[in-house]
């Protein structure tokens, strides 16, 4: 019986299984936090609204030159200079979309900020460029394009 408490070679067996064991442990933790953080960061790649927010964009580049053909016509027609129609016409449109976004319950703010020309005449060759600020915000993702610099001329 003293020959087996004097005897220390199992406790080497003991400890290595007990080292191989915690080593095992911490790989299966890292394993499982890698699996998450995977999961995690695709699942935030597919809730960012890029189809709505490049909707929103191209809508109000479509818009913004449709407003600028109605705009000279408004101003054919009535006594109205070419930048006080577009910018009513820009804030009616402006207007439609928060309606339309907040249906979805999206909040969007389509700001005017200005119409450029080359010649400084507001005449159908000169009108170029509209600047406006684009705001989208839908619980989760605050998008900001400001100024949006948008190309009218045909």
């Amino acid at each position: 019986m003293e020959s087996l408490r004097k005897d220390t070679k199992g406790q080497w067996i003991a400890l290595s299984g007990l080292v191989i064991s915690l080593i095992l442990i911490g790989l299966a933790v890292l394993a499982n936090q890698a699996i998450l953080a995977g999961y995690h960061s695709s699942n935030a790649a597919l809730e960012f609204p890029k189809e709505n927010i490049r909707e929103l964009n191209l809508h109000t580049h479509d818009n913004a030159q449709t407003i600028r053909d109605m705009a000279f016509y408004m101003n054919s027609t009535t006594n109205e200079t070419i930048p006080v129609a577009f910018e009513q016409l820009f804030d009616n449109y402006s207007i439609q979309m928060k309606k339309l976004y907040a249906v979805h319950g999206e909040v969007v703010d389509v700001t005017f900020v200005s119409v450029n020309s080359t010649s400084g005449n507001y005449t159908m060759n000169d009108i170029d460029l509209v600047h406006v600020n684009i705001n989208y915000y839908d619980g989760t993702t605050h998008y900001v394009a400001e100024p949006e610099i948008i190309e009218v001329k045909k």
